[in-house]
């Protein structure tokens, strides 16, 4: 099966409650892009008509690999803006307040998947059967884009691990990653630390990405790794703890089901950050147990009681960390508590044909719609829908 072969294989509407973000201070627009991403999208807007970017109101971020529709908000001192470009529209749909992440209520996905065998079709069927029980709601790979042979960041620095941390910013990367940048982490790797030779590659390819620049000049002058640890900007620090965070939250909600789910009806998949448990069918007065009960996040200034503290600590104790052990993050902020729902449902379910793939000559393709909750990923219901059959993307 592929996924993504081109942006409107992988539609994604924004829903939100009109009457909560009503008011009249700006102007409401639905921004419509295609194989951009958000911030990008962001920036080009606030360039283009001389906004500032923290002038701009957004809900969340979404694929840039994808036809994606979501709202942003603009004070209306800036009048009424109109854009018509090939991949980027921006329409005025009313008035609203300030849009905040939390105004987001949830997303409609429209995701066609392409090039499948003939041979797969009743397995995906009989998968199709049991998709209005959902799947775990998981954190998928998009969390986990830092994460390498599932090294964790923040994990390395917690055990003091400084060396090994700086190790894997500096010379490891994505297939998407520019050139220059690949070329550099190869580099690096290679001459991992003579500094100076690398200091003087840097130069020599007139290099400017700051953070890898001044890492590098750190290193160079000090070899202290905690120290170039701190050139990390604070964006990308908080990427590093949740993922982390977002693994552990993972590890735990795969520990309660198991206690749920008999052996016979678990199915396993591999990804960036190790490995899903997914229940290929769910007993209905378990799912009615599980449907909306929420699952907490690992944060070392919560007590946790009862059957959450036992897997909580199970999980710690697997991972070679005590909950005190978690305070170990130095500037990189804290682990925040949230609760999260265990179990992610898709709503308005519509499951299309099997139809003849233009793309793929002898293949199959079918296209399912739905709308999940804000936070909860796309891309899980597809593992769910599709388990069992081997997965190809056409973009990571």
């Amino acid at each position: 099966m592929k996924l993504r072969m081109k942006p409107e294989d992988f539609i994604v509407e924004e829903i939100i409650d009109f009457n909560k973000i009503s008011g009249k201070k700006c102007y409401l627009y639905k921004l419509t892009k295609r194989n951009i991403e958000s911030l990008k999208a962001f920036s080009y807007i606030s360039k283009k008509f001389r906004i500032p970017l923290k002038d701009i109101g957004y809900c969340g971020l979404k694929d840039r690999h994808a036809l994606t529709t979501q709202y942003i908000s603009i004070p209306k001192k800036y009048g009424k803006l109109h854009l018509d470009e090939i991949n980027l529209k921006l329409d005025i749909v009313g008035e609203s307040k300030f849009l905040l992440l939390g105004d987001l209520e949830g997303n409609k996905f429209t995701i066609t998947v392409r090039g499948l065998k003939k041979d797969d079709i009743p397995k995906i069927k009989e998968n199709l059967k049991y998709l209005h029980y959902g799947a775990p709601n998981y954190f998928d790979s998009q969390r986990f884009g830092s994460v390498f042979d599932r090294k964790f960041i923040v994990k390395e620095i917690i055990k003091g691990n400084y060396e090994e941390a700086v190790k894997i910013i500096l010379t490891k990367y994505k297939k998407s990653e520019k050139k220059i940048i690949k070329d550099l982490k190869r580099f690096i790797n290679k001459n991992w630390g003579d500094w100076e030779k690398v200091w003087n590659y840097i130069k020599e390819k007139n290099i400017k990405a700051r953070l890898y620049v001044n890492m590098v000049k750190e290193l160079k002058k000090s070899n202290d790794y905690k120290k170039a640890l701190s050139y990390v900007d604070d964006r990308l620090k908080k990427i590093f703890v949740a993922a982390y965070q977002s693994y552990l939250w993972n590890e735990c909600v795969k520990e309660l089901l198991k206690s749920y789910i008999p052996k016979e009806d678990r199915i396993y998949y591999e990804y960036e950050a190790g490995t899903l448990m997914f229940y290929k069918k769910i007993d209905n007065e378990i799912f009615e147990t599980l449907k909306d009960k929420k699952f907490p996040t690992i944060a070392p200034d919560v007590e946790y009681k009862d059957s959450y503290k036992e897997i909580i600590d199970k999980i710690l104790k697997r991972e070679g960390l005590s909950m005190e052990d978690l305070n170990n993050i130095g500037d990189f902020g804290r682990f925040i508590y949230t609760e999260r729902k265990i179990l992610s449902i898709p709503k308005n379910l519509n499951i299309g044909k099997f139809e003849e793939d233009e793309l793929n000559k002898g293949k199959y393709k079918i296209t399912l719609s739905y709308e999940l909750e804000k936070g909860s990923y796309a891309t899980i219901i597809i593992k769910r829908a599709f388990l069992g059959v081997k997965t190809k993307k056409r973009f990571r």
